[in-house]
Formats: C-alpha cells, sequence, structure tokens
C-alpha cells in the first residue's frame, strides 16, 4: 500500500495525500472550520460508498446490465460516549434490467467491499507521537 500523508492547510482544513492525488479535509463553519472540504467522518462514509459502488458496478459491467448507473447515498447517524458513528444506512440505485433474484447476490458483493469488511472487523491502530 502507499503512504498516505496529512498535511495541514489553514485553520482546521488538513490535505490527505497519497499516490499524488489531494483531498482536502475539513470541518463544518459551525463546528469551528472553514467548510473547505468534507469532514473526516463525512470521508469515511464516503469511502465505504465509493467501495460499495466501484463493486456494484463491475458486477453489473461484467454481466451486462448496463442500462444506467449504479449509485450510492449514505445517511449517517451519530451517536455519543464515545462520539464516534452509530450507523450509516446505505441506499444503492441499480441499474434498470436487474433480476430481482440477482438483488441478493449484489446485496452480497457490496457486503464484502474491502472497507465495509474493515468497519465491520475493525484493525489494530497503533498510533506512535513522534
Amino acid at each position: 500500500m502507499d503512504l498516505i500523508n496529512i498535511a495541514r492547510g489553514e485553520g482546521l482544513q488538513f490535505k490527505i495525500q497519497v499516490r499524488g492525488h489531494e483531498v482536502s479535509s475539513d470541518m463544518s463553519e459551525k463546528d469551528g472550520g472553514q467548510d473547505a472540504g468534507p469532514s473526516p467522518v463525512e470521508l469515511l462514509a464516503g469511502s465505504l460508498g465509493a467501495c460499495i459502488a466501484m463493486m456494484v458496478q463491475t458486477y453489473c459491467n461484467r454481466h451486462g446490465y448496463t442500462d444506467g448507473e449504479v449509485g450510492v447515498s449514505l445517511t449517517l447517524e451519530l451517536a455519543d460516549s464515545p462520539k464516534r458513528v452509530g450507523g450509516i444506512v446505505v441506499d444503492v440505485e441499480l441499474p434498470d434490467g436487474i433480476p430481482e433474484d440477482k438483488k441478493e447476490v449484489i446485496k452480497r458483493m457490496a457486503e464484502r467491499c474491502p472497507v465495509h469488511e474493515t468497519l465491520r472487523n475493525p484493525p489494530r491502530i497503533d498510533i506512535d507521537i513522534l
């Protein structure tokens, strides 16, 4: 895997850099930021949505379901004690013409995306203060 670097921008904005790409993350104005990008929690949910969309789109392409595009919408449910994402509701829009009996297969495929599996089976996280 490539190294991911986080560099400070202005205020609470941070730039996420990986493989020559850069994405900004910031807090909303009401949370003390400048709203120059999605919050870290929104990026987490966005990663899940993008991973599911890519898996489902690949399945649809492979099986010839190309009458429309895959779309994913997510709704976050926040929780306290500790402050975290308590739930994520994921709605997946499929191209037209997919038989009902294939929708369960597609759901299982979406559930096997690496981000979903990571959230279901949290990784060990080692934080070193340098």
